[in-house]
This record gives C-alpha cells, sequence and structure tokens, in this order.
C-alpha cells in the first residue's frame, strides 16, 4: 500500500473521530437522549458524554500527530465497544435505514489496513 493511501486513510479517520466528538457536544441533548436507555441520566449522563466526546476528540488528534499500531487497535477496541452498547440497550440503529452501525466495518477495515501497513508510513 502506498503510503500516500495511508495518509489519506489517516486523515479521513481523524475526521471521523473529530466531527464525531464535537457534535456529541454541539448536540447535547440529542446525545444524552441516546444515554436514557443505557442507563445514564443526569450528572452521570453528562460527564459520560463529555467523556466519550473528548476521547473521540482525542483519537482524532492523535490520529493527525501521533499514530501508531497501538492506536489503531485502542480504536478497533473502542468501535467494537460502542457497537456493542448501541447493540444491546439501542438494538432500533441495527436496522436503521441509514445504517450507523453498519459504517462501522468499513472503519474497521481502514483500521486493520493502517495496522498491517504501519511499519510503511512515513
Amino acid at each position: 500500500m502506498k503510503a500516500s493511501d495511508l495518509r489519506l486513510m489517516r486523515l479521513v479517520l481523524a475526521i471521523v473521530w473529530l466531527v464525531t466528538g464535537v457534535l456529541s457536544i454541539c448536540n447535547r441533548q440529542d446525545s444524552l437522549a441516546l444515554l436514557t436507555p443505557v442507563g445514564l441520566a443526569g450528572s452521570m449522563a453528562l460527564a459520560a458524554l463529555y467523556l466519550a466526546a473528548g476521547l473521540d476528540i482525542l483519537l482524532g488528534l492523535l490520529t493527525l500527530f501521533r499514530h501508531g499500531r497501538l492506536l489503531w487497535a485502542i480504536q478497533a477496541c473502542l468501535i467494537l465497544a460502542y457497537t456493542l452498547i448501541i447493540s444491546v440497550w439501542l438494538p432500533q440503529y441495527l436496522l436503521h435505514p441509514f445504517g450507523p452501525i453498519l459504517k462501522n466495518l468499513p472503519i474497521l477495515l481502514m483500521l486493520w489496513l493502517l495496522y498491517k501497513y504501519e511499519k510503511q508510513a512515513p
């Protein structure tokens, strides 16, 4: 895989993490509503929201500036954890017409390719 392809994948992945984190905060009421079925409300939900959004933003920044195989593994684990939580507590998103959970598959593939070819990346 070419280094330019890996850089482009890192850029796209960083955008996904950064925008997701920012939108989670900007759409706070919608984000908090998604935490209610998980059993989080009030200050616990707010803390979880800011922790998750902050983590997403941090992962985006690390993807841009400090990438590496450990980061790709951490991101894949977090995506799998988010997917499991959503599948259990928000199963309606599994069959949603826009496929928000299904879109995790190409992101996981990108992470695998970045992990696999990391030694070739500049």
